[in-house]
């Protein structure tokens, strides 16, 4: 059976480069019109631009905060009926331990990687309640089930988090016809990972490459290519997984 999306609406947050802009693209190039999100009206309408001229598909910006409840009632109001929702968004780029994080720095990854996420999920379920069919994905990190020295801690209790959370909602609206599954990517070349590489110094290309059995980074579309699968008819019956996507980085 071939995966068709065609008559979703799709939201995927964090989408204007790296791994949310191969999964946006992805579900465009399976027929759902896709939503994308940015803080940044500029650089929203370039995406929304370069995504309607490489796809030819329904594609709609908006320019808001995730992690703020008043920007995402404003993004339900314009977007009321979403069906598939991607939560991509997140990241952080200052390597930072506990003893060094500071507080301010700590709820800033739990709200940009844990509390965005919560507020959509708990925005967009009505409809799909009512509609009796929705699908989540949430996009977390190998760190939430390999914590490796290098990372921001806030952000690996935040991914984490994630992983627990996704878990419960699934639990709890299963009978609803939603299903919630997560994605832990690996090491993925993006243009977020060469932002840290550059800020941080510490660590290389290679140093990172060395320790993926497959000896390669892994590519944004590599991540992206099962968000269809998940997002269809066909993963009606996968919920409260958690996909791991590493390269044989980690082998669960």
């Amino acid at each position: 059976m071939a995966i068709s999306l065609a008559g979703r609406v799709a939201l995927v947050t964090g989408a204007r480069q790296g791994i949310g802009a191969a999964i946006a693209e992805a579900l465009m190039e399976s027929g759902a019109s896709v939503v994308i999100t940015g803080r940044d009206s500029g650089q929203v309408s370039e995406s929304v631009s370069r995504f309607a001229d490489k796809t030819g598909a329904n594609v709609q910006g908006f320019v808001g905060n995730v992690a703020d409840e008043a920007d995402v009632a404003r993004l339900l109001r314009e977007v009321p009926a979403i069906d598939i929702l991607v939560n991509n968004a997140g990241g952080f780029l200052r390597a930072v331990d506990t003893l060094e994080s500071t507080r301010a720095e700590w709820e800033q990854q739990l709200a940009v990687n844990l509390t965005g996420p919560f507020l959509i999920c708990r925005a967009v379920l009505p409809g799909m309640i009512e509609r009796k069919w929705g699908r989540i994905v949430n996009i977390g990190s190998i760190t939430a089930s390999a914590p490796a020295l290098g990372n921001a801690t806030g952000y690996v209790a935040a991914k984490a988090g994630l992983i627990g959370f996704t878990r419960q909602l699934a639990l709890e609206v299963a009978r609803h016809g939603v299903t919630v599954n997560a994605i832990n990517p690996g090491t993925v070349a993006t243009e977020h990972l060469r932002d840290y590489l550059d800020t941080e110094g510490a660590v290389s290309h290679d140093a990172l490459t060395a320790s993926i059995p497959v000896g390669r980074l892994g590519a944004p579309h590599e991540i992206a290519g099962i968000v269809p699968y998940i997002a269809s008819d066909l993963g009606a019956f996968m919920t409260g997984a958690v996909v791991e996507i590493n390269g044989g980085a980690l082998m669960a």
